[in-house]
């Protein structure tokens, strides 16, 4: 049986940028809630490009460094806001890159999608007798759909446009995928969602903009609940790679509230070094475990062996980690 790597990736982030007191403004807030309590010093906006169109820019970019290898499978795992309703992505850019006899799929689990992706895509990797690629690509316009006079969508003020493309391999790479964990919680599946679904459809309705529909529970529980899951998960995928929290370099954790944030790392017990705020980028759905680990890179945090743990949530709700080793 093979192992399963990322061999490499890239990002595309907007050039644009609003700040947290453009968001102040939008939102009626203080700006120091925007930027100490929601944590957006500023965060990247996309008005030109399409959501397949960063997909696809981002994935040329990519595979024009690998020209000589074969994809065999091509997974979308970002926004369901897409250009187009009842329409998938990953055919698109498969017909945009040129691929042949290519499987093409779109994974969708929100904003934890690129980790679903990798849990689902590492046995397909590991099982075939043959070298195997796949392109995983996501992206997110879902700034366009938050309502930011709602203040019931306060959590969802952050979030921000962008797009990653992952190369996968069973054959060699930067980093080994080792275990996940994931776990979904079905009592708040209806507590986020965008209106345009066929029980919804009138000749009037131009609602386009997410909804958030806070129930008592959620508004009691829902806090210390996600700190469980988010808990469970990063230690429960550490344990099964066969490594204890000490032994984990880096967290590359999704954007929340900054207190939320570094909550998780006191009650794992790991110094704030450990993980990068993404203050300056908001919340990129999918894209956020690679774009930290990108800044990790970066910030020189990341080394040879290196354990990594890439950490998402998204809403419906569902906790995801997966462990990542730097091989080379």
């Amino acid at each position: 049986m093979r192992n399963a790597y990322i061999v490499d990736y890239e990002l595309y982030i907007p050039s644009t940028y609003i700040d947290y007191r453009s968001l102040a403004l939008e939102t009626g807030l203080p700006e120091w809630v925007v930027r100490d309590k929601l944590g957006i010093n500023r965060k990247p906006i996309e008005r030109s490009l399409s959501v397949s169109d960063m997909a696809k820019l981002t994935a040329k970019k990519l595979m024009s460094k690998y020209s000589n290898i074969k994809i065999d499978l091509v997974a979308y795992a970002g926004s369901d806001f897409k250009d187009k309703y009842v329409w998938d992505v990953a055919p698109d850019v498969i017909g945009y890159l040129g691929l042949d006899s290519t499987y093409g799929v779109d994974i969708s689990m929100q904003c934890v999608s690129s980790i679903v992706a990798l849990d689902l895509l590492k046995p397909r990797l590991i099982l075939r007798d043959e070298d195997s690629y796949a392109l995983l690509v996501s992206a997110t316009k879902q700034s366009m759909i938050v309502n930011y006079k709602d203040k019931a969508s306060t959590f969802m003020y952050d979030f921000s446009d962008g797009a990653a493309a992952v190369l996968l391999s069973n054959v060699d790479g930067r980093y080994k995928i080792l275990e996940s964990s994931i776990i979904t919680n079905g009592r708040f599946s209806n507590i986020v969602y965008q209106r345009l679904g066929e029980r919804f459809i009138n000749d009037n309705n131009q609602d386009y903009l997410l909804q958030v529909n806070r129930n008592e529970e959620f508004n009691k529980s829902f806090e210390e609940i996600s700190l469980g899951n988010f808990l469970y998960v990063i230690r429960n995928a550490v344990e099964k790679s066969g490594f204890e929290i000490s032994d984990v370099d880096y967290f590359a954790m999704l954007h929340m509230k900054r207190s939320f944030h570094e909550r998780i790392l006191r009650e794992l017990g790991v110094s704030l070094d450990r993980s990068i705020y993404l203050e300056d980028y908001g919340h990129m759905q999918a894209v956020d475990p690679f774009l930290s680990l990108w800044l990790a890179e970066q910030n020189d945090k990341i080394r040879k062996d290196s354990i990594i743990v890439l950490v998402a949530a998204g809403t419906g709700w569902t906790w995801g980690a997966i462990v990542i080793q730097r091989v080379k």
